[in-house]
Protein backbone atom coordinates (compact mmCIF):
# COMPACT_ATOMS: atom_id res chain seq x y z
CA UNK A 1 0.00 0.00 0.00
CA UNK A 2 1.03 3.58 -0.58
CA UNK A 3 1.16 6.32 1.99
CA UNK A 4 -2.22 7.52 3.22
CA UNK A 5 -3.23 11.14 3.65
CA UNK A 6 -0.75 13.37 5.52
CA UNK A 7 -3.10 14.60 8.21
CA UNK A 8 -6.23 12.96 9.53
CA UNK A 9 -9.46 14.14 11.06
CA UNK A 10 -11.96 11.83 12.64
CA UNK A 11 -15.61 12.31 11.69
CA UNK A 12 -16.96 15.19 13.73
CA UNK A 13 -20.36 15.43 15.42
CA UNK A 14 -21.69 17.78 18.05
CA UNK A 15 -25.22 18.37 19.29
CA UNK A 16 -26.49 21.91 19.70
CA UNK A 17 -29.79 23.50 18.73
CA UNK A 18 -32.34 21.83 16.43
CA UNK A 19 -30.73 23.48 13.41
CA UNK A 20 -28.25 20.98 11.97
CA UNK A 21 -25.38 21.50 9.52
CA UNK A 22 -24.38 18.39 7.56
CA UNK A 23 -20.97 18.80 5.88
CA UNK A 24 -19.55 16.69 3.02
CA UNK A 25 -15.85 16.77 2.16
CA UNK A 26 -14.13 16.25 -1.20
CA UNK A 27 -13.22 13.06 -3.08
CA UNK A 28 -9.74 11.84 -2.28
CA UNK A 29 -9.66 14.15 0.74
CA UNK A 30 -10.61 13.97 4.37
CA UNK A 31 -12.92 15.52 7.00
CA UNK A 32 -9.80 17.51 7.94
CA UNK A 33 -10.56 19.96 5.11
CA UNK A 34 -13.92 20.90 6.65
CA UNK A 35 -13.07 20.38 10.31
CA UNK A 36 -12.39 24.11 10.96
CA UNK A 37 -15.73 25.21 9.52
CA UNK A 38 -17.55 22.37 11.30
CA UNK A 39 -16.16 23.53 14.64
CA UNK A 40 -17.06 27.15 13.77
CA UNK A 41 -20.70 26.09 13.32
CA UNK A 42 -20.56 24.09 16.55
CA UNK A 43 -19.10 27.06 18.43
CA UNK A 44 -22.02 29.14 17.14
CA UNK A 45 -24.41 26.69 18.82
CA UNK A 46 -25.53 24.61 15.85
CA UNK A 47 -25.72 20.84 15.69
CA UNK A 48 -23.06 19.59 13.31
CA UNK A 49 -22.23 16.34 11.56
CA UNK A 50 -19.16 15.84 9.36
CA UNK A 51 -18.79 12.18 8.29
CA UNK A 52 -15.87 10.57 6.50
CA UNK A 53 -16.77 9.40 3.00
CA UNK A 54 -16.51 5.70 2.25
CA UNK A 55 -13.00 4.74 1.12
CA UNK A 56 -11.39 7.95 2.34
CA UNK A 57 -8.64 9.00 4.74
CA UNK A 58 -6.94 5.61 4.63
CA UNK A 59 -5.22 4.48 1.42
CA UNK A 60 -5.93 5.09 -2.30
CA UNK A 61 -6.31 1.33 -2.73
CA UNK A 62 -9.35 1.40 -0.45
CA UNK A 63 -10.93 4.18 -2.48
CA UNK A 64 -10.37 2.08 -5.59
CA UNK A 65 -12.62 -0.62 -4.11
CA UNK A 66 -15.76 1.55 -4.11
CA UNK A 67 -17.80 3.48 -6.65
CA UNK A 68 -19.72 6.74 -6.52
CA UNK A 69 -23.09 5.02 -5.96
CA UNK A 70 -21.72 3.15 -2.95
CA UNK A 71 -20.26 6.36 -1.55
CA UNK A 72 -23.63 8.12 -1.91
CA UNK A 73 -25.52 5.24 -0.28
CA UNK A 74 -23.08 5.14 2.62
CA UNK A 75 -23.44 8.90 3.03
CA UNK A 76 -27.23 8.61 3.15
CA UNK A 77 -26.92 6.13 6.02
CA UNK A 78 -25.01 8.85 7.89
CA UNK A 79 -27.43 11.59 6.87
CA UNK A 80 -30.82 10.02 7.55
CA UNK A 81 -30.58 9.72 11.38
CA UNK A 82 -29.32 13.32 11.55
CA UNK A 83 -32.13 14.43 9.24
CA UNK A 84 -34.73 12.72 11.42
CA UNK A 85 -33.30 14.17 14.62
CA UNK A 86 -33.05 17.79 13.48
CA UNK A 87 -35.92 20.23 13.00
CA UNK A 88 -34.02 22.14 10.29
CA UNK A 89 -31.13 20.99 8.08
CA UNK A 90 -28.56 22.87 5.99
CA UNK A 91 -26.27 20.91 3.67
CA UNK A 92 -22.71 22.02 2.92
CA UNK A 93 -20.62 20.38 0.22
CA UNK A 94 -17.07 21.12 -0.87
CA UNK A 95 -15.76 20.20 -4.35
CA UNK A 96 -17.13 16.77 -5.32
CA UNK A 97 -18.83 16.75 -1.94
CA UNK A 98 -20.97 19.47 -3.51
CA UNK A 99 -22.31 16.94 -6.01
CA UNK A 100 -23.28 14.65 -3.14
CA UNK A 101 -24.93 17.58 -1.35
CA UNK A 102 -26.90 18.47 -4.47
CA UNK A 103 -28.18 14.91 -4.78
CA UNK A 104 -29.26 14.84 -1.13
CA UNK A 105 -31.01 18.19 -1.64
CA UNK A 106 -33.12 16.71 -4.46
CA UNK A 107 -34.23 13.78 -2.28
CA UNK A 108 -34.68 15.34 1.16
CA UNK A 109 -36.47 18.50 2.22
CA UNK A 110 -33.68 20.66 3.58
CA UNK A 111 -33.73 24.31 4.58
CA UNK A 112 -30.54 25.41 2.85
CA UNK A 113 -27.64 24.38 0.62
CA UNK A 114 -24.07 25.70 0.68
CA UNK A 115 -21.69 24.78 -2.15
CA UNK A 116 -17.98 25.65 -2.11
CA UNK A 117 -16.06 25.23 -5.40
CA UNK A 118 -18.57 22.55 -6.22
CA UNK A 119 -18.72 20.05 -9.04
CA UNK A 120 -21.32 20.73 -11.74
CA UNK A 121 -19.52 20.35 -15.05
CA UNK A 122 -16.84 17.65 -15.37
CA UNK A 123 -13.24 18.67 -14.58
CA UNK A 124 -11.97 18.46 -18.16
CA UNK A 125 -8.23 18.32 -17.48
CA UNK A 126 -8.63 15.60 -14.86
CA UNK A 127 -10.98 13.67 -17.15
CA UNK A 128 -8.44 13.81 -19.99
CA UNK A 129 -5.71 12.48 -17.68
CA UNK A 130 -7.97 9.64 -16.55
CA UNK A 131 -8.94 8.74 -20.12
CA UNK A 132 -5.24 8.58 -21.07
CA UNK A 133 -4.54 6.40 -18.02
CA UNK A 134 -7.41 4.08 -18.97
CA UNK A 135 -6.02 3.60 -22.48
CA UNK A 136 -2.68 2.67 -20.93
CA UNK A 137 -4.38 0.32 -18.46
CA UNK A 138 -3.16 2.43 -15.51
CA UNK A 139 -5.29 2.17 -12.36
CA UNK A 140 -4.41 5.55 -10.84
CA UNK A 141 -3.85 9.17 -11.85
CA UNK A 142 -1.18 11.09 -9.87
CA UNK A 143 -2.56 13.93 -7.78
CA UNK A 144 -0.10 16.50 -9.05
CA UNK A 145 0.39 19.90 -7.43
CA UNK A 146 -2.25 20.73 -4.82
CA UNK A 147 -4.32 23.66 -6.08
CA UNK A 148 -3.89 25.95 -3.07
CA UNK A 149 -2.57 29.52 -3.09
CA UNK A 150 -1.28 29.43 0.49
CA UNK A 151 1.82 27.24 0.27
CA UNK A 152 1.82 26.75 4.06
CA UNK A 153 -1.68 25.27 4.10
CA UNK A 154 -1.80 21.64 5.24
CA UNK A 155 -3.89 19.27 3.20
CA UNK A 156 -5.26 15.76 3.62
CA UNK A 157 -5.18 14.31 0.12
CA UNK A 158 -4.25 11.02 -1.46
CA UNK A 159 -1.17 11.14 -3.67
CA UNK A 160 -3.12 9.41 -6.46
CA UNK A 161 -6.75 8.92 -7.46
CA UNK A 162 -8.45 5.84 -8.98
CA UNK A 163 -8.82 6.24 -12.74
CA UNK A 164 -12.19 4.49 -12.72
CA UNK A 165 -13.67 6.77 -10.07
CA UNK A 166 -12.52 9.93 -11.88
CA UNK A 167 -14.25 8.77 -15.07
CA UNK A 168 -17.48 8.30 -13.13
CA UNK A 169 -17.57 12.07 -12.58
CA UNK A 170 -18.86 12.58 -16.13
CA UNK A 171 -21.99 10.57 -15.36
CA UNK A 172 -22.31 12.24 -11.96
CA UNK A 173 -22.12 15.68 -13.60
CA UNK A 174 -24.80 14.76 -16.11
CA UNK A 175 -27.09 13.51 -13.37
CA UNK A 176 -26.82 16.59 -11.15
CA UNK A 177 -27.35 18.84 -14.17
CA UNK A 178 -30.53 16.95 -15.04
CA UNK A 179 -31.81 17.21 -11.47
CA UNK A 180 -30.72 20.80 -10.74
CA UNK A 181 -34.19 22.20 -11.41
CA UNK A 182 -35.51 20.10 -8.51
CA UNK A 183 -33.52 22.17 -6.02
CA UNK A 184 -35.73 24.92 -4.58
CA UNK A 185 -34.09 25.51 -1.20
CA UNK A 186 -32.14 28.73 -0.51
CA UNK A 187 -28.60 28.32 -1.79
CA UNK A 188 -25.21 29.92 -1.18
CA UNK A 189 -22.51 29.31 -3.80
CA UNK A 190 -18.92 30.27 -3.02
CA UNK A 191 -16.46 30.05 -5.90
CA UNK A 192 -12.77 30.84 -6.34
CA UNK A 193 -12.16 32.95 -9.43
CA UNK A 194 -8.95 30.94 -9.92
CA UNK A 195 -9.97 27.32 -9.54
CA UNK A 196 -7.68 25.07 -11.56
CA UNK A 197 -9.61 21.87 -10.79
CA UNK A 198 -13.28 22.69 -11.43
CA UNK A 199 -14.03 25.52 -13.87
CA UNK A 200 -15.17 28.74 -12.14
CA UNK A 201 -18.01 28.88 -14.69
CA UNK A 202 -19.60 26.15 -12.55
CA UNK A 203 -20.80 28.83 -10.15
CA UNK A 204 -22.90 30.62 -12.80
CA UNK A 205 -24.31 27.31 -14.03
CA UNK A 206 -25.28 26.29 -10.49
CA UNK A 207 -27.03 29.57 -9.72
CA UNK A 208 -28.89 29.58 -13.04
CA UNK A 209 -29.91 25.93 -12.92
CA UNK A 210 -31.50 25.88 -9.46
CA UNK A 211 -35.16 26.83 -8.98
CA UNK A 212 -34.43 28.42 -5.64
CA UNK A 213 -36.09 31.79 -4.97
CA UNK A 214 -33.13 32.78 -2.79
CA UNK A 215 -29.69 32.47 -4.40
CA UNK A 216 -26.40 33.99 -3.29
CA UNK A 217 -23.12 33.92 -5.21
CA UNK A 218 -19.88 34.92 -3.48
CA UNK A 219 -16.65 35.02 -5.46
CA UNK A 220 -13.40 34.24 -3.64
CA UNK A 221 -10.42 36.28 -4.81
CA UNK A 222 -7.57 34.99 -2.66
CA UNK A 223 -7.81 31.21 -2.98
CA UNK A 224 -7.54 28.42 -5.50
CA UNK A 225 -9.59 25.21 -5.53
CA UNK A 226 -8.92 24.20 -1.91
CA UNK A 227 -10.38 27.47 -0.62
CA UNK A 228 -11.52 25.86 2.64
CA UNK A 229 -7.86 25.64 3.73
CA UNK A 230 -6.64 28.66 1.76
CA UNK A 231 -6.43 32.42 2.39
CA UNK A 232 -10.21 32.88 2.07
CA UNK A 233 -10.96 30.42 4.87
CA UNK A 234 -12.11 33.06 7.38
CA UNK A 235 -14.24 34.79 4.75
CA UNK A 236 -15.91 31.48 3.98
CA UNK A 237 -16.65 30.99 7.68
CA UNK A 238 -18.26 34.41 7.95
CA UNK A 239 -20.35 34.08 4.80
CA UNK A 240 -21.57 30.60 5.71
CA UNK A 241 -22.48 31.59 9.27
CA UNK A 242 -24.28 34.69 8.00
CA UNK A 243 -26.27 32.61 5.50
CA UNK A 244 -27.21 29.99 8.10
CA UNK A 245 -28.17 32.62 10.64
CA UNK A 246 -30.53 34.13 8.07
CA UNK A 247 -32.28 30.77 7.71
CA UNK A 248 -32.30 29.96 11.43
CA UNK A 249 -35.87 30.34 12.80
CA UNK A 250 -34.53 29.93 16.35
CA UNK A 251 -32.16 32.89 16.22
CA UNK A 252 -32.63 35.44 18.97
CA UNK A 253 -31.42 38.60 17.22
Amino acid sequence: MTESTKIHAQPFEKTGKDVGIFLIHDFGGSPAHLYPIATAFADAGYSVKLPRLLGHDTFPEELNQVNYTEILKSLELEFEPFFEEMEYIILLGFATGGALAQQLATKYEVEGLILINSLFQPPLKLMEEAETALKRDVDYVPRGTVDVKNERAEHALYAKYPTRLILELKEVSEKIQEQANLITTPVLVLQSIEDHVYPPSNADHLVNAFNSREKHLIMLYDSYHYAVIDYDQQRIFKQCLYFVKGLDPTRED
